[in-house]
């Protein structure tokens, strides 16, 4: 290992929707005048090195924590210009899922699928060097072939924020919340094996929640956030929504705090979201949670963590009597690690446990309705030429449904993919 020498001088240029951001791997102080190798045309400008936070590191060059902000100001651009950067990635990929209920509807599948997405980022910032506005677009390409429309175009970010450099920020559009729950290198958001080992029977579901209702990009309600850097080691989120989605008029708030020394970081969080009937007729949900995060960075070589979170939700119909399966609670337990095996070859694992109950009650079987969900993976991905990701993933799940009616069943599954991911 000693002929490693990553440090944290390592920079990354900029963070997909699935917490994976591409990198620019060259210093993060700011370039020289004269060096024109991120200038585009005019104002327009690849974002340099230094857009991107690395004091505190992130984490081991590479890794799945360096591929975050953890809250982080970014992208980081005191002067006036457009930024420029994107990424584009391909999965490939097969899952099996043998499920157990022995039901002709829920039949088990084999499942091969290829999707990918291209992302181009815009961020154009005004700045005297110490206030900023900011504006920033990122305009999508997916191409799914698991969807009725195999080809579509989206946007992810689409917001405008107003602040001091390191000092804080207010923020409002659509945007991503700052991450509590870390999966690690397997379990990419938007892949088959984050999911797990699904039902086909409309029952309460056991997928891995880390503090997430408001965590994801809303669909239609508009998102507002309030960002504090009081030190280089502490920062603030408080997030609300506010608009109507499905139907429903929503509210929410989402404060998460991050203490961040670097070697250590140490994230917590909680959410509270009501959606209210716009008639009578329609049923009133509340969820909320809290949760959080402690990992270890010990660069360049290893990077681990564990999580936890806790959430209820709870649904009132027309009648204004609780839908006992409906309403339920769920805990989920995580752990991972990332390990250098050589400059550009990280090793990755981890493993995640959730379980969910609900309300209904059997006093026939003295039990409530409950389900759990083991989920696996380990990944090893190859940086080639500096410029390109290749990560290889299996996973592995079992999930436990226990209903009232119909009888009890386990599902499996095993999937694997590889991703092929080019980050500007």
């Amino acid at each position: 290992m000693s002929s490693i020498s990553f440090s944290s001088e390592r920079a990354l240029a900029q963070d997909s929707p699935s917490g994976e951001p591409s990198y620019k791997p060259t210093p993060s102080t700011a370039p020289a005048a004269n060096d024109q190798s991120s200038q585009l045309l005019g104002p327009i400008q690849r974002l340099p090195a230094s857009a991107y936070p690395t004091d505190p590191i992130r984490g081991i060059y590479g890794g799945s924590l360096w591929m975050t902000f953890n809250g982080q100001q970014w992208p980081y651009f005191p002067k006036t210009g457009i930024g420029v950067s994107g990424y584009v990635w391909i999965d490939t990929g097969y899952e099996h899922i043998a499920r157990g209920s022995g039901e002709p509807t829920d039949p088990s599948i084999t499942y091969f699928v290829q999707q990918g997405m291209m992302l181009l980022r815009i961020t154009p910032t005004w700045s005297n060097g110490t206030w900023f506005v900011q504006g920033q677009s990122e305009l999508v390409a997916q191409h799914d072939q698991s969807q009725t429309q195999p080809i579509q175009a989206d946007i992810n970010d689409l917001w405008v924020r107003l602040g001091i450099w390191r000092a804080f920020d207010f923020q409002a559009g659509r945007f991503m919340g700052w991450e509590i729950y870390h999966f690690g290198m397997g379990l990419d958001l938007y892949t088959l094996e984050r999911n797990g080992a699904t039902d086909q029977l409309n029952l309460p579901y056991p997928a891995i929640y880390g503090v997430t209702t408001e965590f994801y990009y809303p669909e239609a309600v508009g998102q507002a956030a309030l960002h504090l850097y009081p030190y280089s080691w502490l920062r603030f989120e408080w997030q609300g929504r506010y608009g109507n989605e499905g139907g429903l008029n929503t509210v929410g708030t989402r404060p998460v705090g991050i203490v961040d020394l670097g070697w250590l970081k140490f994230k917590f969080g909680g959410e509270y979201q009501r959606q209210a009937p716009q008639t009578s007729s329609s049923q009133l949900t509340t969820d909320w949670g809290f949760g959080g995060a402690l990992q270890f960075v010990f660069d360049p070589y290893v990077e681990f963590g564990v999580n936890s979170a806790y959430a209820q939700h709870i649904e009132i119909q027309a009648n204004d009597q609780k839908n006992l399966q409906g309403s339920t609670w769920t805990l989920s337990n995580g752990a991972f690690v990332n390990v250098r095996l050589a400059e550009d070859l990280i090793l990755g694992g981890g493993v995640n446990y959730t379980y969910l109950q609900d309300k209904l009650f059997s006093f026939s079987l003295d039990r409530y309705e409950d389900y759990d969900q083991w989920q696996g993976f380990v990944a090893l991905q190859y940086l080639l030429l500096k410029h390109l990701f290749i990560k290889g993933v299996a996973g592995y799940a079992l999930a436990d449904f226990n209903p009232i009616s119909p009888p009890t069943f386990a599902n499996r599954m095993v999937s694997g993919r590889l991703r092929l991911e080019y980050l500007f």
